[in-house]
């Protein structure tokens, strides 16, 4: 049977024609825009794993920044440290400088001065060391900085520098040193100690095994026991006349001041390691993501090129056949004519 339909062909290269259309419009708008859902429901889960990811890699990126602020406060710190460091070194000189029997009462009074002044620094230095008004040297006061979700946090502080005391009094002829007798009954002793007595009950004391039966409270050393003192030494801050003077308490000090500031330091530089180690790996985190974001959300270039080149020679193709199908209805109206 002959039809002015002609088998439908003209009605399905039609439907054809807009389809490839509006593939081929949706390729032009993907292309324009650079992203792959162009429409509400296009592409929709992608869309909303895509979008996630992109939220949590805007975390991550003000993570850097604030671990990039932690970075610069703590570096400002390891300056800080450095410059007590070398305060440190000048007092051990100071001090070895006031042992020599040689000094004259100005040389002295110049040692006094300089040590003086630079004990006043350090404490200062350590006081100030602060980032935008936030001390970083006060154990009380921790600072937790965050690296965004999934990025963790620090606490940025470090323990306080602490002046040592001297002892007065130290290594002096009054220290307490108790020897015992060789026979059950009293310990004597020198100085400000408390006198103790040896138990009755055991006899004289003649090796350590009697020695280690005598409970009085001290140590065994020998043929001695030394007593611990009831009276605890008077102890005034490390000052200036006391690195000059050259003694064995300022010495002690000294040591106990390096070891106070090393501490700082030691824990300074492992804050450093600690953030610049979270930052790399939240550099390469956030690359991750944004590459998969970009999978899920950005269009391929290369691919929809070659879609909207096959939509459009499609269109080509199916606006040539739709002129052979109406041809065909021209052939059925050539034949009514004649």
């Amino acid at each position: 049977m002959t039809s002015i339909n002609a088998g439908g062909a003209f009605y399905r290269v039609q439907n054809s024609l807009n389809q490839n259309s509006e593939e081929v419009s949706k390729s032009m708008q993907r292309l324009a825009s650079g992203r792959q859902n162009i429409a509400p429901g296009d592409r929709t889960a992608s869309s909303s794993v895509a979008w996630g990811m992109k939220a949590e890699a805007a975390s991550l990126k003000i993570g850097i920044q604030n671990g990039t602020e932690a970075l610069q406060a703590v570096e400002m710190l390891n300056n800080d440290i450095q410059a007590m460091n070398d305060i440190v070194v000048r007092l051990e000189e100071l001090h070895a400088l006031g042992t020599n029997g040689f000094n004259t009462t100005t040389d002295v009074a110049a040692l006094t001065s300089e040590a003086t002044s630079l004990l006043a620094e350090i404490a200062r230095i350590a006081d100030d060391a602060s980032w935008k008004g936030n001390a970083l040297t006060d154990s009380s006061a921790i600072k937790a900085v965050g690296f965004g979700r999934n990025g963790g946090s620090l606490n940025i502080t470090v323990t306080d520098l602490v002046i040592p005391y001297v002892p007065v009094g130290f290594n002096t002829a009054s220290d307490p040193i108790m020897a015992a007798t060789n026979t059950a009954g009293k310990v004597t002793g020198t100085g400000n100690s408390t006198i103790a007595a040896i138990d009755s009950s055991v006899g004289s004391v003649t090796n350590d095994r009697d020695f280690a039966a005598v409970a009085v409270g001290g140590a065994l050393y020998g043929t001695h026991v030394f007593m611990t003192t009831t009276t605890v030494a008077a102890e005034v801050s490390l000052a200036g006349s006391h690195v000059s003077g050259g003694s064995p308490e300022a010495a002690y000090a000294l040591l106990e001041l390096k070891q106070n500031v090393d501490s700082m330091s030691v824990t300074a530089g492992a804050l450093y390691n600690q953030v610049s180690n979270v930052m790399s790996h939240l550099g390469s985190l956030n690359a991750g993501y944004a590459l998969d974001v970009a999978s899920k959300m950005d269009v391929d270039f290369a691919g929809e090129t070659t879609e909207l080149a096959k939509g459009q020679i499609l269109a080509q193709a199916g606006t040539a056949m739709l002129a052979q199908a109406n041809a065909q209805g021209q052939g059925m109206l050539a034949l009514i004519q004649s």
